[in-house]
């Protein structure tokens, strides 16, 4: 677990939150354009009403058709955007555990190889006419 690994969760986050940021321009974009849709079919609405014409209603219908698919269409990159957002904050999550992990490793590393350089002394063997530890005695 190098650098190498952060690296990519950091590239994946910064990629995933360019993705988020380009859906949302477009879902705005979009919404943009249902919100003058709407109000070309509300002025459609009010023509109607003034000259009870069935070619301005059907004309309003065909306008509130496709203000439908442009939501829908926007809707479509809404959820590009919080898939973005998602994979970015999971992606920088990632990447901070596999810095601390990093950091863990290195710290191991650095307190097992201190034991393999300093070898420790010999232990002097022990005295042969010392008395044993455990002295027998009739008190129990």
């Amino acid at each position: 677990m190098g650098t190498r690994s952060v690296v990519v969760a950091v590239s994946v986050a910064l990629l995933s939150a360019g993705a988020a940021v380009y859906c949302y321009s477009r879902a705005e974009a979009l919404h943009s354009e249902a919100r003058w849709l709407l109000e070309r079919g509300n002025a459609q609405a009010i023509e109607y009403a003034q000259r009870l014409d069935s070619t301005v209603a059907d004309e309003q219908l065909k306008t509130f058709s496709s203000r439908r698919s442009v939501m829908e269409r926007a809707h479509v990159w809404q959820r590009g955007q919080m898939l973005g957002v998602m994979g970015a904050a999971l992606s920088l999550l990632a990447a901070y555990m596999l810095f601390l992990l990093r950091r863990l490793d290195s710290q191991l590393d650095d307190a097992t190889g201190d034991d393999f350089q300093t070898p420790l002394p010999p232990s002097p063997p022990p005295p042969s006419n010392s008395t044993p530890a455990f002295v027998p005695s009739a008190h129990r």
